[in-house]
């Protein structure tokens, strides 16, 4: 209405559900999968997709995200699939999965060439190790955004050290520790009834 204060909930909805050319997100994920590297990669994607370009929300995001870490393949394959589907439906999924992996391959083909022709040096394994500590750096930054919004109280922590203890020390496959943690983290978060009701405030 007139004279309403915009509502920050509802802008950040508008902006997750505007339109998106295929282009866009070719252009998007080929940018991707050319300058990211390691396991730190969904960091970069949500950094991009929800943090830059505002094509899904955290809401949107961190469901694809769960889903591709219980589900058998790679991670980012997953995401790209999820996003694009999400964007332009099964042809957008097709696009960001076929922009993401295209590019990184023909380059690491090439790299992969020159490096084992003429890469096998001290200086190289320095500029790996560097790459490496990075890629763990972008994974603890998405572990700490994600966690901001995901994290809803103390049973989820506790789940999540469970989860952590495990797969540290227990060493079990992540597909038993799966079939152990999703009953629980379903019965927790179930859909529940009200349980506080305001007593005396009975609408006629």
């Amino acid at each position: 209405m007139p004279g309403e204060a915009p509502n920050p909930d509802q802008e950040e909805a508008v902006g997750s559900s505007k339109k998106v050319s295929l282009l866009e997100i070719a252009g998007l994920f080929a940018f991707i999968g050319i300058t990211s590297f390691g396991g730190g990669l969904t960091a970069y994607i949500r950094r991009l997709v929800v943090g830059q370009k505002q094509w899904l929300t955290d809401e949107e995001f961190l469901p694809g995200l769960a889903l591709v870490q219980i589900l058998p393949g790679a991670n980012v394959a997953g995401l790209s699939i999820y996003i694009g589907n999400h964007l332009r439906g099964p042809l957008g999924a097709a696009v960001a999965l076929t922009s993401i992996l295209i590019p990184p391959f023909i380059l690491v083909c090439i790299l992969g060439f020159l490096y084992f022709h003429a890469g096998k040096t001290t200086d190289t394994r320095a500029v790996l190790a560097g790459i490496t500590a990075t890629a763990c750096g972008l994974m603890a930054s998405m572990v700490f955004e994600a966690g901001q919004k995901a994290i809803r109280g103390a049973f989820d922590i506790i789940l999540i050290l469970l989860t952590f203890a495990l797969v540290r020390f227990a060493h079990l496959h992540v597909p038993y520790v799966i079939l152990i943690m999703a009953p629980l983290a379903i019965w927790w978060h179930r859909p529940r009834p009200e349980r506080e009701k305001t007593t005396g405030n009975i609408n006629p």
